[in-house]
């Protein structure tokens, strides 16, 4: 154990008698991994003229762009999420679905001269399968009215509602053609343990009614480090969910932020994790899945056929945000919409769009988000795609990145040479430690600080 200053409960002063047991998987869990991206990525967000804001976002230079919808809306609140939402209310609904037709048509309006192709769409949230089939019949067509279509749309569900079979079928109609299933876990315990109102009765019956539905593309979402979860029960939920055979199976750590429901359990010690047995939990995955086909296409991720992914462009962009507490990149600027329901409703309503703050993205910020997305993320860098792609090097790389790269190139975590580079299995292992000290020192806390106030003045991470 060791002292903790209570800035970790976003306090100013020592709070000299907590201890924070270093069995949970936070911010710094990772010490040189923390250091590495505290220094590559210090970054500051301002709050921005709308004005400015229009003029930055007509500034994409790519013809191809992603597009994010975040859907903010829970039945109930899981107990480690770290991510915006609120709870279900029809009428404020309402109103947030006249506001996102709003937020679509102005941005299709800011961006028709230079006629964009949307060729990767995804709604994440929140819970997007809560909205009505209706809903996102409505918004796609609206999409496909103001944008050059070339995209399928997925959204992220939650098992009890794909386990109605009636509205699987009815969302495949109004034009969803992917899913990613929030299953998390099939014992019952540690869906319990993580706040989930599914059991795992209504995940099976959602993975077979969505394949009889006939989506494209039916990803699966694990969780590993579960508070209470043993190696067994992990290699269980990754065979049982190899023997259900979705598209894809996507697994995250049990990450401890400050915005989750737990947090102050946590720094408590009353919520424990097994942090010394996190590289066999990461590695399970890789042993198991196997045996059933699927092979890697990130480090998180096994696959059969086709990729699922929320944040495909949100590293490299460029990638348009809709909807309260979304974010946006088009390769040079970088922006946030309002991390508030009410507050995106009444912007817009206004005619005004909800952009929260802003930034530029330097050069080496950026060399360092591809490096980071390709190598650490998806396993392999080649640099004549870096090169050719989008004018960038190794050479563009902050010091602090640069110096991991040697370190990690010393250590065996990376084979190659040339123009090509591969993490080792041992570098799969860093790459791990790597992704998810970023997640939670960077869109992870400026969540956290944007739930605090809507609308700050500025916002720096880490």
């Amino acid at each position: 154990m060791f002292l903790l200053k209570k800035e970790l409960l976003g306090c100013t002063h020592v709070y000299s008698m907590v201890y924070l047991l270093v069995d949970i998987l936070y911010e710094d869990t990772w010490r040189l991994w923390s250091f590495i991206v505290d220094r590559a990525f210090s970054i500051e967000f301002k709050r921005i003229d709308e004005s400015e804001h229009r003029k930055l976002v007509r500034e994409i230079n790519e013809r191809e762009i992603g597009l994010y919808i975040h859907f903010p809306f829970c039945r109930s609140f899981c107990r480690y999420c770290p991510y915006y939402r609120g709870l279900w209310n029809e009428k404020v609904f309402e109103k947030y679905s006249k506001a996102l037709v709003e937020e679509i048509r102005l941005i299709g309006k800011l961006l028709s001269e230079h006629d964009p192709v949307v060729v990767d769409a995804h709604v994440g949230g929140g819970t997007p399968s809560l909205a009505p089939p209706s809903f996102w019949r409505s918004i796609l067509e609206e999409l496909k009215s103001v944008f050059n279509w070339k995209a399928s749309l997925g959204i992220e569900a939650n098992p009890d509602d794909l386990a109605d079979e009636s509205k699987a079928f009815a969302l495949r109609d109004a034009g969803v053609s992917e899913v990613s299933i929030g299953v998390q876990s099939f014992h019952r315990s540690l869906l319990r343990e993580l706040g989930r109102r599914h059991g795992p009765e209504e995940s099976i019956v959602a993975i077979e009614n969505a394949r009889k539905a006939g989506y494209s593309l039916v990803n699966i979402d694990l969780m590993y480090m579960i508070p209470g979860q043993d190696l067994g029960m992990w290699e269980e939920d990754l065979r049982i969910a190899g023997e259900l055979e979705p598209t894809q199976i996507t697994v995250y750590p049990t990450l401890i932020t400050r915005q989750a429901i737990i947090w102050n359990d946590a720094i408590r010690g009353k919520v424990k994790q097994p942090v010394k047995l996190f590289e066999k939990f990461a590695s399970l995955p890789q042993e198991v899945l196997k045996d059933y086909g699927y092979h890697m296409i990130r480090i998180d991720s096994w696959s059969k056929l086709g990729d699922y992914s929320t944040v495909n462009l949100e590293m490299t962009g460029p990638l348009i945000a809709l909807g309260a507490g979304a974010f946006g990149f088009t390769g040079t600027y970088e922006w946030i919409n309002v991390h508030s329901i009410n507050e995106y409703i009444r912007s817009l309503l206004n005619g005004k769009l909800p952009v929260v703050a802003g930034r530029n993205v330097t050069v080496s910020e950026k060399t360092a988000r591809i490096v980071a997305d390709q190598l650490f993320y998806r396993g392999v860098l080649d640099t004549k795609f870096l090169r050719e792609k989008y004018g960038l090097s190794l050479e563009n790389l902050p010091k602090p990145f640069k110096w991991a790269l040697r370190i990690m190139k010393i250590l065996g975590f990376i084979e190659g040479s040339g123009e090509r580079l591969r993490l080792t299995q041992k570098g799969i292992m860093a790459a791990h430690k790597f992704v998810w000290t970023f997640v939670l020192k960077v869109p992870c806390k400026l969540a956290y600080k944007l739930m605090e106030t809507p609308w700050p003045a500025r916002i720096t991470v880490p």
